[in-house]
């Protein structure tokens, strides 16, 4: 079977000539993230049930969550929660199948408090969260799309490989912050991000929540967050060659008052509201420099929503492409599909592709064209990736 696949010579500058860089990463308990994770949450616990119950996975698209931010009352060792955060869950989904219904509004609560609670170490998801499902049903012209994984929306999937050396950077340092400092120092999870790159400096502005009941005075705090983004520092000048300056909390006021501190270790406490799709891409970065998809993938249905599996598969394919092809050095995949049409079989693939040589050869073409045909026929593989929570969709 032939498959509609382009290969093309990049074009432009590459990203590591480029005079300026911007990369960003929302850290998993920012209040977007944490909109994404409870969404991709609810869809596989939808999925998991449906497959226990009837043997089958039903149409479905939980991927309009949105969080609105509570009220509190923090200080220096303690503080009080005023107004608890609102997380209202909506979306579609097959409310029953062969007469049985499905538990749709259950499903969904407890998925997200299932996420909040892997995901959060001091935010409670019952005491310091209210949560609503609003999901309906979904459009019954699109349940045979999943039965037979045909493409349920017109859409495209994008994504490149390599990153960046900023991009590796702030990556690398947003999941080292999550994931190994949150054990070593009393701060929280909604942490972000930005990488800037000028003139061959790098520098990472850093937003880190401190825990209020653990830190008892300002100057403990203003000690603590020294030690913070020293390890910061020390761990990001490692990944580049470049000089890095570190700077965190930089809104912080001392003499005013003013210091980021947290009851639960997310700003989604107070003031902060969230949504799927407002934060990192599949690719797990924003990064204005590249091109992207705006689909919100989380919570999408992981068999026929293009918006979903062709932005894995995009991300996917360009790594294959870069790591099985020597001579190519970088890899930009597009995948576009039609609503209906079966999914290995886009309207088009293509990847633009950056030889190390200088120059795209035929040869190189047909080798790129293999990986990304192959990626495509086995776009099933992909799907249940997905579904194993073998890939990191934000």
């Amino acid at each position: 079977m032939e498959r509609n696949i382009i290969i093309a010579e990049a074009t432009g500058q590459y990203i590591e000539d480029l005079p300026v860089e911007i990369v960003e990463r929302k850290g998993v308990g920012h209040p977007d993230s944490l909109c994404d994770g409870i969404a991709e949450r609810v869809s596989l616990e939808y999925c998991r049930w449906c497959e226990e119950n009837f043997g089958v996975l039903l149409h479905h698209n939980f991927d309009k969550v949105q969080l609105v931010a509570g009220d509190v009352d923090v200080h220096f060792g303690g503080g009080h929660i005023i107004r608890p955060i609102k997380i209202q869950i909506a979306g579609r989904g097959t409310p029953s199948y062969n007469g049985r219904r499905v538990p749709m509004d259950t499903l969904a609560i407890e998925a997200a408090r299932a996420h909040l609670k892997e995901t959060m170490r001091y935010l409670d998801p019952v005491e310091h969260v209210n949560i609503n499902c609003y999901a309906g049903r979904g459009a019954s012209e699109l349940v045979s799309a999943v039965e037979h994984a045909e493409a349920n929306d017109t859409s495209f999937g994008v994504s490149h490989w390599p990153r960046s050396l900023l991009e590796t950077n702030v990556y690398e340092t947003a999941n080292y912050i999550n994931f190994t400092l949150i054990d070593q120092f009393p701060i929280g999870e909604d942490i972000k991000v930005m990488g800037c790159r000028r003139d061959g400096e790098v520098t990472l502005t850093v937003a880190v929540p401190f825990i209020a009941t653990h830190i008892k005075d300002a100057n403990e705090y203003l000690e603590i967050k020294g030690a913070v983004q020293a390890a910061i520092q020390e761990f990001s000048q490692k990944l580049d060659h470049r000089p890095v300056k570190v700077a965190v909390n930089t809104a912080d006021k001392a003499k005013r008052g003013d210091f980021y501190l947290t009851l639960t270790g997310t700003s989604a406490e107070c003031g902060d509201d969230g949504g799927v799709g407002r934060g990192n891409r599949v690719n797990g970065m924003i990064a204005p420099f590249r091109s992207a998809s705006f689909e919100a993938p989380c919570g999408k249905n992981p068999i026929s929503h293009v918006g979903k599996v062709y932005n894995v598969l995009a991300f996917l394919a360009a790594r294959d492409i870069v790591e099985k092809v020597p001579d190519v050095k970088e890899a930009v995949v597009y995948i576009l599909s039609q609503i209906g049409h079966p999914l290995d079989q886009p309207l088009v693939a293509s990847a633009l592709v950056r030889s190390a040589g200088g120059q795209l050869m035929a040869s190189v073409q047909g080798d790129v064209r293999e990986v990304l045909d192959e990626r495509l026929a086995k776009v099933a593989d992909t799907c249940a990736m997905i579904r194993r929570r073998e890939i990191t969709l934000f």
